[in-house]
């Protein structure tokens, strides 16, 4: 098995690294509030899809501008939600560039697709008679408003108890097990070798792009070697 001393790992990384960290940040779905409620399907789990689970749940990536969630949702009842496909934000204008964005103040946009349910607008709450636009609340850290579905019907994002909280997390830690060690290291030398998140050789949703780029280069190489010096997830 591969394995390296941390000491020597970190000096590798370091040297390999260049001087400033990207400037994007990623987000992800913090349990236990990781629910919405959609009135005619049930509970919507956004943060545990993948295996290990939660490497391919609900991410935020934030832009100048505002930013784009990648990643999917599950629904017991209706199977994989996909939240972005490819790198955000999303132009909306075809099934090969849909996705959910976010303007600066966090209002939602866009499009999110069920393989059994169709398209979930998530500018569809801010059509409503009175407008409850689905939005990033940044001062809670979680999800307000409603999104609607031609098929389901409205997505309740904005319950008191049953919501989608959203916290910094621990992208870096690749296996799930609340460390950054050298097996994170092993699984992001792969997908560092592969770069392009697209690639059919990539691991599946591309846990390691970690500021959201579509690629795994150098600025998510700066962002790992910070987490893996840290070791422990906070």
């Amino acid at each position: 098995m591969f394995h390296m001393s941390r000491s020597i790992t970190i000096a590798l990384l370091t040297l390999a690294a260049a001087p400033s960290l990207a400037s994007a940040q990623s987000f992800r779905v913090v349990p236990p509030n990781k629910y919405a409620w959609a009135e005619n399907i049930g509970f919507l789990n956004w943060a545990d899809a993948g295996s290990p689970a939660g490497t391919r749940g609900a991410k935020f990536f934030t832009r100048p501008a505002g930013g784009f969630f990648r990643g999917f949702v599950w629904s017991e009842n209706c199977g994989w939600i996909n939240l972005g496909n490819g790198d955000g934000p999303y132009a909306n204008t075809n099934n090969t560039n849909f996705g959910v964005n976010a303007n600066g103040s966090g209002q939602l946009s866009g499009f999110a697709w069920g393989e059994n349910i169709g398209w979930i607008n998530f500018s569809g709450g801010a059509l409503a008679v009175p407008a409850q636009p689905a939005r990033i609340d940044f001062v809670s850290s979680r999800l307000r408003g409603y999104a609607w579905g031609e098929n389901i019907g409205w997505v309740n994002l904005d319950d008191a108890g049953v919501f989608v909280g959203l916290g910094a997390g621990c992208p870096c830690d690749l296996n799930n097990d609340s460390v950054v060690d050298d097996l994170d290291f092993q699984i992001f030398v792969v997908a560092y070798d592969t770069v392009v998140c697209d690639d059919p050789s990539m691991p599946s949703g591309c846990p390691a792009d970690f500021n959201g780029d579509n690629a795994v280069d150098d600025l998510d190489f700066q962002i790992f070697v910070v987490a893996y010096d840290a070791v422990l997830c906070p």
